[in-house]
């Protein structure tokens, strides 16, 4: 019995040495596979939910670059791009932020008075004919167009005409009046409040191919103002300061750049302390926080050569897709 065990043993022992190592190798394999499947997918979980957490802009990126033209024109890079209405000033200008030295270039002040500004990938710079003071200048029939100055040339040059259901009057001298870029999609947004009327709203937003000039979709039977894109919770919205209230409105942006039809009310400006009945004249989204310069608006120009601006600031809250308000200053 004795010798039987002890070859017993004997038999059993590389037996167990092996099956040991074996356990020992897939125990160190399935350690090292979850260490790299921890570092391949745990990081960029945190890093996407960092990003959200702080900014609420999930998916919205600059694309947008400075204009070729200054450097061409002897300016140094940062530039200022100026198109503030005065009685002596039409166009625009490109001011070297470390100077101040100015450009202005031969044919800008050929198209009157200019409101807001979008540049796009190529450093082009869109903006439009606004009236001012007067309609010496900007006649309401010149107002709903767009603008392009060319990235190498600075040439200013009409870039498209966009149609109105009613021909702009006296009465409604303004048309279009905010732009954006989307560099996903490479889409240029306009709005335009042309032929609207106190009794009966029949403003558009537009989405434009900035190559081409093409109209590719439309926001019908809404005045707005300002406008700006960001990308919440529930996907990339486009967000309106409305003419006719203090309000804020969004709508949703498909994959192709065009319009959702679900018109969503974010806020209105006399709910916030001290708000006031100004419109949101301009819109910045920038990293989760909206700022919205505001004036007084009424489809006249009875206070276009009004240069005080109410400016709002509300943060996007990524818990309830809310903004939540911040402050208010006088510009």
């Amino acid at each position: 019995m004795a010798v039987k065990k002890t070859k017993h043993i004997i038999k059993s022992k590389p037996k167990t040495k092996k099956k040991g190592l074996y356990i020992v190798g897939f125990l160190i394999i399935a350690i090292v596979g979850i260490i790299i499947y921890g570092f391949l997918t745990v990081k960029p979980s945190r890093a996407k939910n960092r990003q959200s957490m702080s900014t609420g802009n999930i998916a919205l990126v600059d694309c947008t670059r400075n204009p070729s033209f200054p450097a061409n024109n002897g300016l140094k890079p940062p530039y200022a791009i100026d198109l503030k209405q005065d009685m002596h000033n039409k166009g625009l200008k490109i001011i070297e932020a470390s100077t101040g030295k100015i450009l202005k270039l031969p044919g800008w002040d050929g198209f009157g008075y200019l409101g807001l500004y979008t540049m796009d990938n190529n450093g082009n710079i869109y903006t439009s004919p606004v009236p001012y003071i007067s309609l010496d200048h900007n006649p309401p029939a010149e107002q709903n167009k767009i603008l392009r100055v060319d990235d190498a040339t600075g040439e200013m040059k009409e870039f498209v005409r966009l149609p109105s259901v009613n021909p702009p009057t006296q009465k409604n001298p303004y048309g279009v009046i905010g732009l954006g870029f989307d560099c996903e999609t490479k889409s240029l947004y306009a709005t335009s409040v042309a032929g609207s009327s106190y009794e009966k709203e029949t403003g558009k937003v537009f989405q434009i191919d900035p190559q081409t000039g093409k109209i590719l979709d439309t926001f019908d039977d809404f005045d707005a103002l300002g406008i700006a894109l960001f990308v919440g919770i529930d996907g990339k919205r486009a967000y309106f300061g409305y003419a006719r209230k203090p309000e804020i409105y969004s709508v949703g942006i498909n994959e192709k750049g065009g319009f959702k039809n679900d018109l969503r009310f974010e806020f209105s400006l006399v709910d916030v302390p001290n708000g006031s009945y100004n419109k949101a004249h301009r819109i910045k989204i920038e990293d989760g926080v909206m700022i919205l310069k505001t004036r007084e608006f009424s489809y006249t120009l009875i206070t276009a050569s009004d240069v005080m601006r109410t400016v709002y600031k509300f943060r996007y809250n990524t818990d309830n897709a809310k903004w939540e308000f911040l402050e208010l200053a006088e510009e």
